[in-house]
């Protein structure tokens, strides 16, 4: 959310330099996937869903195109995205990873802010921003680092490193929420994307890579990745996770990114070559 793929060069050298082939698309409502006359945020009708089935358009294209089977990587509300995608449409990926998820989002919250969302939605337009959820949504993360001195602007729960997070602010593609309608469709995602019978449906031959800074506060220091990783676990998959101490939300943008890196690539290899 409010970020797009022009943003993930680095990662996508690296990965491209180990012999793994790339395709970072925008997602609708951001980067060059942005309509004239939309705005920043906006996903369009039913544009969650639509969203999913970009994936499973891209996923085919690339599993054709180069004869291999692809690899999904999800950060943030990309992460969102992916844990329902894992379980509805991607029974051919080899691998999931997954950057700064929020983890197991309560079931109850999720469902309360998805009907928050939906009556904006209804008593504005599906496009406009919810002044409920929208600037509450981001704004609370930086809580905690304002208590500590350390706001920078708002977005100091993105990283530690002020010239990356600078990079972020100037940005004019970068900042924007969802609408009300996509956030609507973003929380009640949530609140299926953890539940057992959903993460039964995953198929058991895809590992899963979750990693975060253990100052996230999107899944509560990670507290609500290891409850996710347990009930993958539980169901008979395959779940490692990386913690780095000190890190924020953005661990691909963080001061010890090449460390990051490093560790998702050794990951990655080991996984294709099982």
């Amino acid at each position: 959310m409010g970020e797009h793929s022009e943003r993930y060069g680095e990662l996508a050298n690296a990965l491209t330099e180990a012999q793994f082939n790339v395709y970072a698309p925008d997602l609708r409502g951001h980067g060059r996937s942005l309509p004239a006359l939309i705005e920043l945020g906006d996903m369009g009708y039913n544009g969650w869903h639509a969203t999913l089935e970009d994936l499973a358009f891209v996923e085919h294209w690339m599993t054709e195109q180069y004869n291999r089977p692809a690899i999904l990587f999800g950060h943030s509300m990309g992460a969102m995205l992916a844990q329902e995608y894992i379980y509805t449409l991607g029974q051919r990926l080899q691998a999931l990873v997954l950057s700064g998820s929020t983890g197991a989002f309560p079931r109850v919250p999720a469902l309360l802010l998805a009907n928050l969302a939906r009556f904006d939605s209804w008593r504005l337009t599906p496009a406009t921003p919810s002044p409920l959820l929208s600037d509450s949504v981001l704004s609370l993360n930086n809580r905690p680092f304002e208590r500590q001195g350390d706001g920078d602007g708002g977005l100091a729960w993105l990283s530690r490193d002020k010239e990356r997070v600078a990079a972020y602010r100037a940005d004019p593609l970068c900042g924007a929420g969802l609408s009300a309608d996509g956030l609507a469709a973003m929380f009640a995602s949530q609140a299926q994307s953890t539940r057992t019978r959903n993460i039964q449906r995953i198929g058991k031959h895809v590992p899963i890579y979750l990693f975060a800074g253990r100052d996230d506060p999107l899944n509560k220091q990670g507290k609500r990745l290891l409850t996710l990783q347990k009930r993958y676990a539980a169901a008979g998959l395959r779940a490692d996770l990386k913690l780095y101490a000190d890190g924020r939300h953005e661990m691909l943008n963080e001061l010890n990114r090449t460390e990051v890196i490093d560790d998702l690539l050794q990951w990655l290899t080991g996984v294709t070559h099982d």
